[in-house]
């Protein structure tokens, strides 16, 4: 249900035109968005690295993680969070943890 929801937020509000990138985003962040770290396993990283390694029409930069990434819709491609990031924003979020 939260997969659909996350599609028909983004669908509803944009002229979408890569629509494999907008599915591949909702369903990283509504499969693997929940994962964490637990006794000295990082869960997200283990989701990252399956995704990564099994789903192969998107393909995410080897640099991070699959969650370091958003749509750009405008230039239909995978961007950096970072590129988003002002300084105020920057200086007072931690992102090396989930929220």
């Amino acid at each position: 249900m939260t997969l659909c929801k996350l599609l028909e937020a983004i669908l509803n509000t944009n002229d979408v035109k890569g629509l494999e990138y907008v599915f591949v985003f909702a369903c990283v962040w509504c499969l693997g968005g929940g994962f964490s770290e637990k006794d000295g396993i990082n869960y997200r990283k283990s989701f990252s690295d399956w995704w990564k390694d099994k789903w192969k029409v998107i393909k995410f930069p080897a640099k991070g993680t699959v969650f370091d990434y958003y749509i750009d819709i405008e230039q239909n491609r995978l961007e950096e969070w970072t590129k988003l990031q002002t300084k105020d924003i920057g200086d007072s979020l931690d992102t090396s943890k989930p929220i």
